[in-house]
């Protein structure tokens, strides 16, 4: 990343951690078990990251798409799959938007599913008869691009909304906008999204600047 972020991460293992009141309150009394351990370990590293950058005791809230909410002057993304949430949080003021994402490679996505996720000049790179991994690789960068970009207008983006190419000299994709996500991130833009598969799983993360 160009500028100083937080980053946070709690483990399945750490058992549910307290929600704030505020948080609580946004989960709702009627969330199954599995949907309240991920929301609140969720939180808890979304508070992690924020006392990396000296923010304690906010609340994270959800909003009406889910997208989280964070105080003010802050933006970020939390993502959770299989045992892990992790979430990564910055000042507005050097980053527009935020978007990080994991997934379980040992899950993988169908061939079925890559005719919805892949637009037909990344379907090339994906080959998904030759396995998982690219596919999700993918999946996964372009949930970050969406996590990162929806929050600064709340402009939804679907999965034929960003083709991405794979830099292998740099071992990134580059992700281009098929449609305006806000008034500075017009259609043809690009953002930058690194990709690491570390063991059954792949980390996702992307930015835009302000």
């Amino acid at each position: 990343m160009p500028f100083p972020i937080g980053v946070g991460i709690r483990h399945t293992a750490d058992g549910a951690p307290t929600l704030h009141a505020l948080e609580e309150q946004s989960l709702g009394p009627r969330a199954a078990d599995r949907r309240r351990l991920y929301f609140s370990l969720g939180r808890a590293a979304a508070h992690e990251a924020l006392a990396e950058l000296g923010i304690y005791g906010a609340a994270v809230g959800r909003g009406p798409s889910g997208e989280p909410l964070w105080p003010a002057g802050v933006v970020g993304a939390i993502s959770h799959s299989g045992e892990l949430a992790i979430a990564i949080v910055g000042s507005h003021g050097h980053y527009a938007g935020l978007g990080v994402d994991i997934e379980q490679l040992s899950r993988g996505l169908t061939a079925r599913a890559a005719r919805l996720v892949c637009t037909p000049a990344e379907m090339a790179w994906v080959d998904p008869e030759a396995g998982s991994t690219r596919l999700t690789t993918l999946f996964s960068a372009k949930e970050a691009v969406f996590k990162a970009l929806f929050p600064i207008e709340g402009v939804w983006l679907g999965f034929a909304d960003a083709e991405l190419t794979w830099l292998p000299e740099r071992c990134v994709f580059e992700a281009r906008l098929l449609k305006a996500a806000s008034a500075t991130h017009v259609l043809g833009s690009r953002l930058e999204v690194r990709c690491n598969v570390v063991g059954a799983q792949v980390l996702s993360t992307t930015y835009a600047l302000t």
